[in-house]
């Protein structure tokens, strides 16, 4: 299924020239980019619960003290 959206000409110029270049349709180009904008948005909201979590130093703490566990029991099982 297909539908038509209404874009300025120069986004529609600037997207068809994106395609070309990469030889892939208009609509691979549109798809490629939400995902890249997706996945901004998704690791920014993780930078921003990390930093919400280093503003409260005692949950900060009991997050790198697990951490840190886990990191050290990963550690001694590669080497058994």
């Amino acid at each position: 299924m297909t539908t038509t959206i209404k874009v300025p000409d120069e986004l529609r110029n600037r997207l068809a020239q994106r395609a070309q270049e990469r030889h892939v349709s208009q609509a691979d180009v549109i798809a490629e980019a939400l995902e890249a904008l997706e996945r901004r948005e998704f690791w920014a909201a993780v930078d921003a619960g990390y930093e919400r979590l280093r503003q409260d130093p005692e949950a900060w703490s009991d997050y790198v003290n697990e951490r840190d566990e886990w990191v050290s029991a990963r550690l001694v099982d590669a080497q058994e």
